[in-house]
């Protein structure tokens, strides 16, 4: 986390490097000395040493120039690793992104330096969209197809995030929507693609385009048997809920004889509030879309979220994520209270071992937790993983019943047991019996039903 001290020398370090380097850029115009610094000040960090800031300010001209260019071509995805001066090794990861030590590093277009993987934004937003916007207007001018306009980032929660582009409902093709997931530039995040990554996005989705425009009766056609189904759905099984929009992703599909929709509902999110869900229907292999009667999230979320709210509650959280929330450095209420609005939040803490990051989210009305030490420990779902100490079959068989707080050095006391362990090569693979308990978010209070 950093600090006034840590903030005074990056920007030191920046200007020192930006002198040397002359200003030079990265194609998105991310100036390269604020990266370098960067990756130097986790260098530091990882190193320990206690002449790490004196090394550093020996670093001559030609010197940052090397590792100027060193850092540069990882970020664009060369595949040969390189040491930083106190010893830290730098690797390619995803384009836009480098793995610095066990950590992960992301450029974000418009923003200086590097950021922590696990902290960035997934969805599509900055001078990255603008760009994306101007490269499909330029695409699609003059062209017939040009009138389905233009993508929008549209954000749903529904077992887990679905980050998309979407464009206006589409007459000539039913009201039928044209979407795409942002996560199609193969760069690291959205926001770390490169000019080269989005013009190649908008070249693609100035095709679905097209095909759309082609095939705009067929997708009509088709889409009034989806929409039958899904109205049915709502009128058969659902109370409160209406038809938001019945969408497309063409990519993969422009020579297809049936598609495959997406339809979307106003119902009950993940969050248990009013938002968008989703259903996939598939395409049909003899040209009939089965109707397999209403899903959980089209009915059963509302009927659960009633439950908790006749007790006060928003939702519940797992006592594995409410530990984290105790023990977060801005304090519970705050993390609640964001919680409250964001569908999920980072929490991070600083311990001698190096940074933890811990991802607080909402899953079917209920706060869960994921887990990142880079390099040490992750946690997803009910797993827990710990990579620092060997452990055999019998090794691990003594950790049942203990809670992670016992086994690992953990900055929070998770009130939940470990229930099964499985040795790793290195480490050990926990799963963990976490109970659920209430929470209101905009009081900041958790309690035991």
């Amino acid at each position: 986390m950093k600090t006034f001290a840590t903030d005074l020398l990056e920007a030191t370090l920046v200007d020192k490097f930006d002198a040397a380097l002359r200003s030079v850029e990265l194609e998105n115009g991310t100036l390269l000395a604020t990266v370098l610094a960067s990756a130097i000040m986790v260098d530091l960090r990882c190193s320990g040493r206690e002449d790490g800031v004196d090394t550093i300010d020996t670093l001559d001209d030609d010197a940052i120039k090397e590792l100027g260019a060193l850092l540069l071509f990882a970020i664009e995805g060369d595949d040969r690793p390189f040491t930083l001066p106190l010893g830290t090794v730098v690797r390619p990861y995803e384009p836009g992104s480098v793995e610095i030590g066990a950590e992960v590093w992301v450029i974000q277009t418009g923003k200086p330096g590097l950021s922590p993987m696990e902290i960035v934004r997934h969805d599509a937003y900055g001078r990255n969209l603008e760009l994306l916007r101007e490269f499909i207007s330029k695409w699609v001018q003059g062209r017939p197809w040009q009138c389905i306009g233009l993508p929008s980032p549209s954000n749903i929660s529904d077992y887990g995030p679905v980050n998309l582009l979407a464009f206006p409902p589409f007459h000539d093709a039913g009201g039928v929507v044209l979407q795409r997931e942002v996560n199609s530039t193969g760069a690291a995040c959205f926001a770390a693609a490169m000019p080269e990554d989005i013009k190649f996005l908008a070249l693609s989705i100035a095709n679905d385009m097209r095909a759309m425009w082609h095939r705009r009766q067929d997708i009509a056609e088709q889409a009034r048997a989806v929409r039958q189904i899904a109205e049915s759905k709502i009128s058969n099984d659902a109370v409160g809920v209406a038809l938001h929009a019945i969408a497309i992703d063409l990519h993969r599909q422009h020579t297809d004889k049936h598609f495959g929709f997406y339809v979307h509902y106003d119902a009950i999110d993940d969050a248990f509030r009013p938002g968008v869900v989703r259903n996939f229907m598939p395409a049909p292999f003899e040209g009939v879309y089965p109707n397999h009667g209403a899903t959980h999230e089209i009915v059963g979320r509302r009927e659960a979220r009633d439950v908790v709210r006749a007790l006060g509650a928003d939702g519940e959280i797992d006592s594995f994520a409410a530990a984290v929330v105790r023990y977060a450095p801005e304090g519970q209420a705050e993390v609640l209270a964001r919680l409250a609005i964001d569908y999920d939040t980072v929490v991070q803490f600083v311990t001698p071992l190096g940074p933890v990051y811990a991802t607080l989210y909402w899953r079917d009305g209920c706060i869960e937790a994921e887990i990142s030490a880079p390099g040490r420990i992750v946690k997803r779902g009910e797993f827990l993983e710990w990579y620092e100490e060997d452990f055999d079959a019998d090794d691990a068989q003594t950790l049942l019943g203990l809670t992670p707080f016992d086994v690992l050095p953990l900055p929070f006391d998770a009130k939940c047991t470990i229930k099964q362990a499985t040795p790793l090569r290195p480490g050990v693979k926990m799963q963990l019996d976490s109970s659920r308990l209430l929470v209101n978010c905009a009081t900041g209070r958790i309690w035991k039903d």
